[in-house]
C-alpha cells in the first residue's frame, strides 16, 4: 500500500502520534492536524481521511461534510470514542466507515487496505507516479491528478511499463506500433519527450534513454 497519502485529523496527542507511526511503519506518506483549521489547504494530496468527531471549533462531522462539499472523492474514516447507535448512523452517512475507540490498530490497517483497493484499485507506485496497469492510467503526485496521455503516447508508456527495467529499442517500437511506411526515425523520440514532459520526468530518471540502445522504464529511481 505504499504511495498513498493518508491525513488524520485528530486532537489527541497521544493518539494522532501513535497512528501516524505506524501508518508510517507501514509505507503510508501521513499527515496529521489537531483540528480542521487549515485542514482543507492540505486536503488535496489526501488519498484517504481518518477523523476525529470531537475537535476543537469545527467538529469532524463538519470537517467532512465541507470536505464532500468541494467535489472531493476522498474515503473518510470516522475515529470517535463515541458508542452510540446515532453518532455511528451519522458518521457512516457522511463517512465510510466508523470505528470505535479504544481500537485495535490491525483491524484499521485492514479496513484501509480494503478501503483503498475498493476506491481507487491497485496501484504501482514509481518515484511520483501512481500507474494502475489495469484500466492504463497513470496519476501525477496523487490520485487526483491524471496524467492526459493521446492514445499513442499511452500506448508507448504500458509498453515500457509491461517491459519495465528492460531496454526497447526503436525497432521495438515500430513493429509494436507503426507500419512499415509510418517509421519516422524521428518519431519515437517526440513522444518520449511528450510523455516525459506530461510525467514529470525531463531528465529521464524513469524512461531513461541508453545511449546508443533504445529507452528503459526504470522501477527504482535514485532519489
Amino acid at each position: 500500500m505504499k504511495g498513498y497519502h493518508i491525513l488524520i485529523v485528530e486532537d489527541d496527542v497521544m493518539i494522532g502520534d501513535l497512528l501516524q507511526k505506524i501508518l508510517q511503519r507501514e509505507g503510508y506518506d501521513v499527515s496529521w492536524k489537531t483540528d480542521g483549521a487549515d485542514v482543507l489547504s492540505v486536503i488535496q494530496k489526501a488519498d484517504l481521511v481518518i477523523m476525529d468527531i470531537m475537535l476543537p471549533g469545527e467538529d469532524g462531522y463538519q470537517m467532512s461534510k465541507k470536505i464532500k462539499d468541494v467535489g472531493l472523492n476522498i474515503p473518510i474514516i470516522f475515529l470517535s470514542a463515541r458508542n452510540d447507535m446515532d453518532s455511528k448512523l451519522q458518521g457512516l452517512k457522511i463517512g465510510e466507515d466508523y470505528m470505535v475507540k479504544p481500537f485495535d490498530p490491525r483491524e484499521l490497517l485492514l479496513r484501509m487496505k480494503n478501503m483503498l483497493e475498493h476506491h481507487y484499485g491497485t496501484f504501482t507506485r514509481i518515484k511520483h507516479l501512481h500507474i494502475d496497469a489495469d484500466t492504463k492510467k497513470v496519476f501525477n503526485g496523487d490520485l487526483h491528478h491524471e496524467v492526459l496521455f493521446t492514445a499513442i503516447e499511452r500506448k508507448i508508456f504500458f509498453y515500457l511499463y509491461e517491459n519495465k527495467n528492460s531496454i526497447l529499442t526503436k525497432e521495438h517500437f515500430f513493429n509494436y506500433l507503426w507500419q512499415l511506411e509510418d517509421r519516422n526515425p524521428n518519431i519515437v523520440n517526440v513522444h518520449i519527450k511528450k510523455i516525459r514532459a506530461k510525467i514529470n520526468d525531463v531528465a529521464g530518471e524513469i524512461i531513461e534513454n541508453i545511449y546508443g540502445e533504445g529507452y528503459r522504464l526504470n522501477t527504482v529511481v535514485k532519489k
